[in-house]
């Protein structure tokens, strides 16, 4: 009967004197416990909500305290307490009940008339002791994580969410996330792995977590493994993955692409050759330099010109490369870029089937039929840019212009090939000197193919029997081509 009394006494006083006073939070600037509820990351979830703080060293706070325990009928014997809407918490009930503090903020607590007693602060005061002795202490006690993880991955979301859970479950755990498609972060993810002898092929993974001196990818991330190392490693002390794999920094420039740079190599240089085998180029290369001999240059000249326009042509298509490649490196592709390789590898893998029906095509004698080739309209603009620059006095420049308006036509051919390419070494290259030396390695297969032609061209081979060369062996350059986008969109599936 006394207790519903003092209820009755305490809703008709809050009542009268409604008021919203959000949370009240006593404290002592030298209490340890005080410290370490406070300053947690859970505890600081509540800064959107107003809160007042008041020292109870001050004698007119304690007075406050005092009042406010009579008025509650409850008394602590440790600090911090928290009063918010009609409840009281002690400390240790504070981080459990959180959710519920923030709800009770926003109903009716202690009058104007009783809060008058004290002096509020909007944050707490620490002193220095304090905060250095802790500090070390939490430092020392703190469960360090590093998460690794990429927009649009299911797995990586319900990492992200059950590392939210734990994290309230263990007030210890401390997160620190990290995107897999930043370059900058792949590195830091890199030398973790390092760090951690993380197995060649179990690198770069999202969704990867690194925990005390262990790692967990994809399947393997689950509540029951993570507590299961918590419990294993309680009594031991880890620097944080970041801090530990600090002096492996070094390895990181050759690390990634050293995984995979015997298969990249031989990747980039073979769609390079394919490329430059391709029946747009050697059509190209071919008329023009039967052009230039009808038109009754020199061989000395046809030697100059074709040197400069194979040239030419190297330089321009190195430079599409790049601006490609720069494009796919932009921030705005990092969120679509996993869709973006996928797409392309999906692209290489019908370039694949469509260049095997052309190989069929091809074996019945039906050569119309492909469907990769130059468009008659693109081969008809060619031949009139070479015929029209070609008449130029200045060989040289001819050449230069000529190459440089074949390259961007002639891109519509044989782009097929080099775009699936600059992703592929997008996705193997995190440092840009790599990547310029992969698009350097495909441009000089591209053109050698084509620079051989010019040679035999020069010694004596006639257009005609360059043609009958080509046609006899389009067949197994088609078998060639599908095997490379093959292997073009399994490599791209597989560095993702």
């Amino acid at each position: 009967m006394k207790q519903l009394i003092r209820f009755f006494i305490l809703f008709t006083f809050l009542n009268i004197y409604r008021i919203n006073a959000g949370i009240i939070v006593f404290y002592a600037p030298d209490c340890e416990e005080c410290y370490r509820i406070l300053t947690d990351s859970l505890f600081l979830s509540l800064e959107d909500k107003e809160i007042k703080f008041y020292d109870i060293n001050n004698i007119d706070n304690y007075e406050l305290l005092l009042r406010t325990e009579k008025i509650y009928q409850k008394r602590s014997s440790g600090f911090p307490v928290i009063v918010s809407g009609r409840k009281f918490f002690f400390p240790e009930e504070i981080i459990q009940n959180l959710e519920e503090i923030k709800k009770e903020a926003d109903e009716p607590s202690l009058p104007d008339s009783t809060l008058e007693w004290g002096k509020s602060e909007e944050k707490p005061r620490w002193e220095d002791e304090i905060i250095i002795q802790l500090q070390e202490e939490m430092l020392s006690r703190r469960i360090w994580i590093a998460f690794f993880t990429k927009g649009g991955c299911k797995k990586c979301e319900r990492t992200e969410k059950m590392l939210l859970y734990l994290k309230k479950k263990y007030p210890e755990i401390f997160v620190k996330t990290y995107n897999s498609l930043n370059r900058e972060h792949q590195k830091v993810q890199e030398a973790i792995s390092i760090a951690n002898n993380v197995p060649d092929n179990e690198r770069l993974i999202a969704p990867t977590i690194f925990i005390c001196d262990t790692f967990l990818i994809e399947d393997e991330i689950t509540e029951k493994n993570i507590e299961k190392i918590l419990i294993e490693n309680q009594h031991r002390v880890f620097s944080s993955p970041w801090v530990k794999s600090e002096k492996y920094e070094k390895f990181v420039n050759s690390g990634i692409v050293e995984r995979f740079k015997n298969f990249g190599v031989i990747v980039v240089f073979l769609a390079g050759l394919v490329d430059g085998v391709n029946p747009c180029a050697f059509a190209t290369i071919v008329f023009f330099l039967s052009f230039m001999t009808i038109i009754g240059r020199t061989k000395r000249e046809i030697i100059v010109t074709g040197i400069t326009f194979v040239s030419v042509l190297f330089l321009v298509y190195l430079l599409i490369g790049l601006f490609f490649y720069k494009i796919v490196g932009l921030e705005f592709f990092s969120s679509i870029r996993h869709f973006l390789y996928y797409a392309i590898a999906g692209l290489a893998f019908v370039l694949a089937v469509i260049s095997i029906i052309d190989a069929i095509m091809l074996a019945r004698g039906r050569p119309e039929k492909s469907i990769l080739r130059l468009p008659k309209v693109v081969r008809r603009r060619i031949e009139k840019t070479i015929v029209k620059k070609s008449k130029l006095k200045n060989y040289v420049l001819s050449a230069f212009i000529s190459a440089v308006v074949v390259s961007f036509l002639e891109f519509s051919c044989t782009g097929q090939v080099y775009i699936p390419t600059i992703f592929f070494v997008s996705g193997i290259s995190t440092l840009k000197l790599k990547a310029l030396w992969f698009l350097i390695l495909y441009n000089l297969a591209f053109i050698f193919p084509i620079f051989l032609l010019f040679l035999l061209f020069v010694i004596g081979l006639s257009s005609e029997k360059l043609y009958a060369f080509m046609r006899k062996r389009t067949f197994i350059l088609k078998i060639a081509t599908a095997l490379i986008f093959l292997a073009l969109a399994i490599s791209l599936i597989l560095i993702r």
